[in-house]
């Protein structure tokens, strides 16, 4: 009678972990991060494991295929940590991927093996006006000059060049000009096209970038002319 209630006991056990294991998966299809999604499933199949190994008689097979898809897991957890921690950046990465704000750092890590660095004299040429663009461009430099139509004006550094002719696919619509030079962060317009095309997120995240860019180019480099009608309405009613 004592063994009988002892395996009872034993059986119950063995079934509650099972349950648990049930839950644990049921949570992880429920959330939306696939993080927590495959944490959670990882623990339902330790609670699997466990349930046919402390069994009365262990069902190996099943032991060593729940490990097996758990092992997957973490290797897929991990994979996830990567991708949105800096965590394996040197310090001069996670200083250029500042200046990629809509990128995630493992979209930067792919970023960052198309890039190629080099340092500018003063007074270096980036882009001529009306002349193809083979390379988008990210400067450090004090001062950037661009000339277009006779006219120039200074943007201060960081900053993105080539991404017009980048989005368009034209020719520069002006020069621009390092009368300090720096140091130029290069990377091959065909190859990151190409990467574009092959990835919807990363593409959506790039085109993010350059509009945020040229944003703060325009407000940055474009002086704001009242209208005509507002200085007249201010000549004939002084405040």
């Amino acid at each position: 009678m004592a063994d009988l209630i002892a395996q009872l006991n034993m059986g119950t056990g063995s079934i509650a972990i099972l349950l648990v294991g049930l839950v644990f998966k049921l949570a992880g299809f429920a959330v939306r991060d696939e993080m927590w999604l495959r944490v959670l499933v990882v623990c339902g199949f330790i609670c699997d494991a466990a349930y046919y190994f402390f069994r009365a008689d262990p069902i190996l097979p099943s032991v060593f295929s729940n490990i097996a898809l758990l092992s997957i897991n973490v290797v897929l957890i991990v994979a996830i940590v990567s991708e949105r921690t800096t965590w394996r950046m040197s310090a001069d990465d996670r200083q250029t991927f500042s200046h990629f704000s809509t990128l995630t750092p493992g979209q930067f890590r792919r970023l960052r093996k198309m890039v190629k660095a080099e340092l500018a004299d003063a007074g270096t040429v980036l882009t001529q006006e009306g002349a193809p663009v083979d390379d988008l461009m990210l400067v450090f430099a004090p001062t950037i000059t661009i000339t277009k139509g006779g006219e120039s004006f200074p943007i201060r550094g960081p900053a993105f060049v080539g991404e017009i002719a980048f989005l368009t696919g034209n020719v520069s619509s002006a020069d621009v000009t390092l009368p300090d030079g720096g140091t130029v962060l290069r990377v091959d317009s065909t190859v990151l096209r190409k990467h574009m095309a092959h990835s919807p997120a990363f593409k959506n995240a790039m085109t993010a970038l350059f509009g945020a860019e040229l944003a703060r180019k325009v407000a940055e480099s474009v002086p704001i002319v009242p209208a005509v009608g507002a200085e007249k309405v201010n000549d004939v009613n002084p405040s």
